[in-house]
């Protein structure tokens, strides 16, 4: 067979299998387009496996008291992704699964702390509802259910999913169009991308636009500005852990204390998994003194728990998004465009949706119109595993 009978022409070719990626190509085959999708390693690789799953509402972009361009990005982002894991929408996740309906933040005693929720919540009506006395304590998260908290709690409408099963979702619906290619993926100058992939012959690709989602990998277009902003994520494991928490501890800044996500390792082991203000400035910090941070942050939040028994681990994230001129984190999605090449990030795993839709209004000023693609050439051709969770990792040292 010639090198030209193997050219498969498709409106886009979009690199890069996480939660962006996917999102993307489910919108445009949905709406008819000739999408493909190239991972070269495992579905959400990087920063979308490394997600808590929070489907933000808002509210922690709330807490200095004004509705900031953030909290306006993503204020419609829970009820979107609520229509699609019911099937009442075109992007159908009814096969994933919610670990939480609703996050909860809780203050501390501290007077400044309760000052914050309480003009965030003034600003969230609706999506940020103080727990009632009348609600019982079961409306209280079970870590918390102690005479001596002495802080108040929130309900935030924001649910958490389990980020493994939105991928699986995806790669089962629209797994013709999905294809793994060996090595990094490279754009040539003819506007053509090859496929590799052992023991099957190259498939060269031409495509009407090609989308880059890859996250850090976007770095690779010269043409890009991209930024990187490390997290120093931790991880608590043990049979003292308080139950499952789902939560954001807010302190004296408008950057939340601690965000709390609850998952189950592999051998059915309860994980606390810790975000927030802890791996912001934890990047600061090595492991061994992470650990030690980590330790002292929830003996003062959470002073009943025994907290000796309890195993911890660390990792690094880099999170990539569209350069800022301060360095800061981007009020919603950014695209970028260089002729018929996009690079696109959207900043946060619940903004997915909305940078779909912008990636798709670039490809009609383009005029770029969808029309149907014949993908058996790609019949039998290897397609990529879902990632494997950071708490389940071999190379990670528990302590």
């Amino acid at each position: 067979m010639s090198a030209i009978q193997r050219i498969l022409n498709v409106d886009a070719a979009i690199v890069g299998g996480g939660i962006a990626g996917l999102w993307l190509l489910a919108r445009l085959r949905e709406r008819g387009y000739g999408a493909l999708l190239i991972e070269s390693e495992r579905l959400g690789a990087g920063q979308t496996i490394c997600a808590q799953g929070i489907v933000h509402g808002g509210a922690k972009y709330s807490l200095h008291g004004q509705v900031s361009r953030s909290a306006e990005a993503v204020a419609g982002m829970p009820a979107l992704w609520r229509r699609c894991l019911r099937g009442e929408d075109p992007i159908d996740l009814r096969g994933a699964r919610l670990l939480a309906e609703h996050q909860h933040l809780w203050t501390t005693g501290a007077p400044i702390s309760r000052l914050a929720a309480f003009f965030a919540s003034k600003l969230m009506h609706g999506r940020m509802d103080k727990v009632a006395d009348a609600e019982g304590a079961h409306a209280v998260p079970v870590a918390l259910r102690h005479p001596a908290f002495r802080g108040t709690v929130y309900r935030l409408d924001e649910p958490v999913l389990e980020v493994a099963s939105v991928l699986a979702a995806f790669a089962e619906r629209y797994r013709d169009a999905i294809a793994r290619s060996q090595g990094p993926v490279t754009l040539k100058a003819d506007g053509t991308i090859t496929l590799h992939c052992a023991g099957y012959p190259q498939q060269v690709l031409r495509p009407a636009v090609t989308v880059f989602t890859a996250g850090a990998g976007n770095i690779g277009l010269p043409w890009v500005a991209q930024q990187l902003r490390p997290l120093h994520m931790v991880l608590a494991r043990g049979v003292n852990l308080p139950g499952p928490l789902y939560a954001h501890c807010l302190g004296a800044s408008d950057l939340p204390r601690l965000t709390v996500t609850s998952h189950y390792d592999a051998g059915g082991r309860l994980v606390w998994y810790l975000g927030g203000g802890l791996a912001e400035e934890g990047i600061k910090r090595d492991r061994h003194e992470q650990i030690r941070a980590a330790r002292r942050e929830l003996s003062a939040l959470l002073p009943w728990v025994d907290w000796n028994p309890v195993e911890f681990a660390t990792f690094t994230i880099q999170r990539a998004e569209a350069q800022q001129p301060d360095g800061g984190r981007p009020a919603g999605p950014s695209v970028s465009r260089d002729r018929r090449v996009i690079a696109a990030w959207p900043t946060k795993l619940a903004l997915a949706p909305l940078l779909a839709e912008q990636i798709e209004e670039v490809l009609r000023s383009l005029d770029v119109r969808p029309r149907p693609t014949d993908l058996r050439a790609l019949t039998g051709w290897p397609r990529p595993e879902i990632a494997v969770y950071p708490w389940d990792r071999d190379d990670l040292e528990w302590s």
